[in-house]
This record gives structure tokens, C-alpha cells and sequence, in this order.
């Protein structure tokens, strides 16, 4: 065994009095399989695909000045809390709203590091658990509301009083909110994992958690939230085509930002709401129903085109593979897909039935089962198949 796991062995033990024990994951984990490793490193690779062109520009964004006004010489210049956050502040457990997958304070997302539990004896195991960072509570250290906590938003910048390097990812966190598939991955993959965290992917999978999703929102660290159009009321243009999937965008629907407005969001071109989401330089939440919808026209477009292309009419135009499936569903969708591409065959997308009004997002006809948007969607479509929400499955998975 580890020494690290050891000494969180005996963290567990001196807290498990304040909270639930936690399975080490890599008891759990004994005697993976070489294919899931395999999954997992394909899995890294779309992931870095995604994240690799903003990573630089959120890291620059995180740590410039927010202020465009001059400062004089001997002037004092107070930081916002969006500026605070970036590097870290001191606050109480219980002064921040937890959810399923986070924690977040005055509205910003944050992570929880440099906590110091005076519980523990053994001071090396005390030392470990004061640089990680935690992305959800995963201990009964963490569920005392009183217990004096670092939080941040930006990982490269975080720092605090007695932090002796920079804090790197907690593996029980990353188990309890599965971040990128963690739990069926083996032993190597899971450290890969751990050590490229990015904060901002992981909230932008769960961004309805954090932030309103009744109309489309950016965020990143540094910045307070705020509606997609406010950034640039003075942009008209609703409509082109997108300069990363080629997409003729239609007008009407808000699913376009021009590259006026998309220079706010770390964007060079032109682009649909769709691939904005996924190449901003920040987390960009989009109301649900909107995404879907545009992310069903898009895939229209795009049968379209391949059958004119090729003469194919059959409504599987192309092979069937997780990574379209991936690239055409907005990423609330993608923490689900992370989870079924490990266990089943690539669905189809957008599945309609004849004489029906419903949808099922992901189907796969051979099996008869299919994934939906919701419950109400599930009772306009046909009896003979097994529907289950994206909620429902995840909940099941775990």
C-alpha cells in the first residue's frame, strides 16, 4: 500500500466520527481490465481535444486584471471577490451551497483546499489532506460546518498560508462525482485523471448544478456570471454559419454568437451556441430545451448533407461512434455518455418514431431502449420499448 494511502486511511479513521468511512479507490478497483484502460486513454484524448484550445486563455483570463481604469502611484487597489477567489480566501464550511457535484460561494463555483483538520494526530496524514483539493465532500472532515476552509477558482493560481506546493486533486472526490468515468478506470488511468483536472470541465459538465439555466450564461473565474447577451448588447447578428463545425446557423433561435460577441468568451470565429460551449475559454450554461433543439437541428443538417453527399437514406447515415455522439450533444450530456460508451455500442441520435410526437435522444433500436430529455417526453413515445431518463440513468449508475 501507498503511503498516501495510508496516511488517508488514518485521516478516515480519526474523522470517521464526523461522517461516513471511504472506500480507498484503489481497493475498489483491483483487477481491471486492459479494455477500460483503453476507453480511458480515447476518453482523455477527446477530452484534451476539447479542453486543450482554451486552457491557456482561461488561465490567462483567471489572472489578468479585471480593472481597465489607471492606477495612481501610492493608490490602494481592492480586489472584487471574482479576483479574490482566483488565488483563494478563508470562509467557513457552512458559508458555502453545496450540490450533487460542487460547492459554490455568492454564486461562483469554487474548489476547497488547504483544509486543516486539527482532529488528526498524525500530523503526515494531516499534512496530505491539507493540499488536496476537493471538489465535493467526501469525508466527515467536510461536513462540519464550522470547519475553517480555503476555497478558489482557478487551479494554477490557488495558494494559501502553508501550502508547501501546489494542491493536487483528492481521488475520493473524483470517485464520488466520477469525474471523466474515475470509478472504472484502472489504477494508471485514474492517476492520468487526477493529474490533468481541470476545474473548468468539471463544472461546465454539471453547470445546471451552479448556475440558472433559464437562459444562456458565461462564467469564468475572475468574472462574474453573467447573460451571454449582456456581454455585447450591441451585437445584432443572429444568424451564419458556424466557423468550427460549418453549421448555417437560422436565424431566430439565439444559437449563433458572432465573433463580436465571441471574443468575450475567448472565441475567434464565428460559432454556433453548440461549439461555443465546448471551445469557450470559461463555462457557458445553455437553457436545456434550447441546446437540445439545436443540437437536433444541427444533427438534421448534417443527415441532410450526408445523404446528398453519399446517396444514403436510411436514418443511420455513417457509422455509428461515441465520438460524434459526443461532439453533437451538449456537455450536460457528456458525464452520461463518459458512463454508457464503456458498457454499450454507439446509439443512434435524435430517434424519432412514426405517428409520434417524442424524441428519444440516444436509442438503440436492436436493444428496443432508448435515453429521453425528461418524463414528459417519455409519454409521448411508444409502448414496446424501455425509456429511461438522463437523470434516471445517471442516478443508477451512480
Amino acid at each position: 500500500m501507498g503511503r498516501w494511502a495510508r496516511h488517508l486511511e488514518a485521516l478516515t479513521r480519526a474523522v470517521s466520527g464526523m461522517g461516513p468511512s471511504i472506500t480507498t479507490p484503489e481497493s475498489a478497483e483491483g483487477g481491471q481490465e486492459e479494455g477500460g484502460q483503453e476507453a480511458a486513454v480515447a476518453d482523455e484524448q477527446e477530452v484534451q481535444a476539447l479542453s486543450s484550445s482554451n486552457e491557456s486563455a482561461l488561465e490567462t483570463a483567471a489572472t489578468a486584471n479585471t480593472s481597465d481604469e489607471e492606477v495612481e502611484p501610492g493608490q490602494v487597489v481592492l480586489e472584487s471577490l471574482e479576483q479574490t477567489l482566483v488565488r483563494g480566501m478563508e470562509v467557513a464550511l457552512g458559508d458555502l451551497d453545496q450540490t450533487a457535484h460542487g460547492w459554490i460561494y455568492r454564486g461562483h463555483p469554487v474548489m476547497v483546499f488547504a483544509v486543516d483538520v486539527a482532529a488528526v494526530e498524525d500530523l503526515q496524514a494531516r499534512k496530505e489532506f491539507f493540499h488536496r483539493i476537493h471538489l465535493a465532500s467526501c469525508c466527515g472532515a467536510l461536513e462540519d460546518p464550522a470547519q475553517p476552509v480555503w476555497i478558489g477558482t482557478a487551479r494554477e493560481a490557488l495558494s494559501a498560508p502553508g501550502l508547501e506546493q501546489p494542491p493536487h486533486a483528492c481521488e475520493y472526490c473524483l470517485a464520488k462525482v466520477n469525474h471523466r468515468g474515475y470509478r472504472s478506470l484502472g489504477p494508471r488511468d485514474r492517476g492520468r485523471v487526477a493529474s490533468a483536472l481541470s476545474f473548468h470541465w468539471h463544472v461546465s459538465q454539471f453547470a445546471d448544478e451552479f448556475f440558472s439555466t433559464d437562459r444562456a450564461s458565461f462564467w469564468t473565474p475572475g468574472k462574474r456570471p453573467q447573460p451571454l447577451h449582456a456581454l455585447t448588447p450591441e451585437v445584432q447578428a443572429d444568424s451564419g454559419t458556424c466557423g468550427f463545425c460549418e453549421w448555417p446557423v437560422p436565424s431566430g433561435k439565439e444559437w449563433f454568437v458572432p465573433v463580436d460577441r465571441g471574443v468575450a468568451l475567448g472565441l475567434a470565429v464565428d460559432a454556433c451556441i453548440l461549439c461555443a460551449q465546448q471551445q469557450a475559454a470559461g463555462v457557458l450554461t445553455l437553457p436545456e430545451d434550447s441546446a437540445l433543439a439545436a443540437s437536433e437541428s444541427r444533427y438534421r443538417h448534417w443527415q441532410a448533407r450526408v445523404v446528398a453527399d453519399n446517396g444514403e437514406e436510411t436514418e443511420e447515415a455513417g457509422e455509428r461512434n461515441w465520438q460524434r455522439v459526443r461532439r453533437q450533444l451538449p456537455l450536460d450530456w457528456h458525464p452520461l455518455c463518459e458512463q454508457l460508451e464503456r458498457k454499450l455500442a454507439a446509439p443512434l441520435l435524435f430517434h424519432r418514431f412514426a405517428g409520434y410526437e417524442g424524441v428519444a435522444v440516444l436509442a438503440w433500436p436492436e436493444h428496443r431502449r432508448g435515453i429521453v430529455a425528461n418524463e414528459s417526453e417519455r409519454e409521448r413515445l411508444p409502448e414496446g420499448w424501455d425509456f429511461w431518463t438522463v437523470s434516471g440513468v445517471l442516478g443508477s449508475l451512480g
